[in-house]
């Protein structure tokens, strides 16, 4: 009967370890983590759109005024990976201007 209720209680900590992470971890360090993968400096990128899975935050890094999708990989929040960000096109921006030459670029 130990064993049943340990495993149980580690498979439900496992399972809610991105969860937890989201929960901990902060923005800025989530801009630390894109920053360093989009080759720019925190203060230049903003996080939004923040979801959690199992072990992953996924978040949307803006920087330069281009948005890349991006997650990490978490253990509880305590351990974290690097950010891993999609190319610039993933990201959809609608607030941007669309003429002729950004609707050839397939950007709008």
């Amino acid at each position: 009967m130990n064993k049943l209720f340990l495993l149980t209680v580690l498979s439900a900590l496992i399972a809610s370890c991105g969860t937890v992470g989201n929960a901990v971890i902060k923005d800025t360090s989530l801009a630390n983590k894109a920053a360093f993968a989009l080759n720019t400096t925190a203060d230049r990128v903003a996080i939004s759109n923040r979801t959690s899975s199992i072990d992953s935050i996924n978040f949307v890094a803006t920087t330069k005024g281009k948005s890349y999708q991006c997650y990490i990989t978490t253990v509880a929040g305590v351990i974290n990976s690097s950010a891993i960000c999609s190319g610039s096109n993933s990201v959809k921006n609608n607030n941007q201007q669309c003429n002729a030459l950004l609707k050839a670029a397939g950007r709008c």
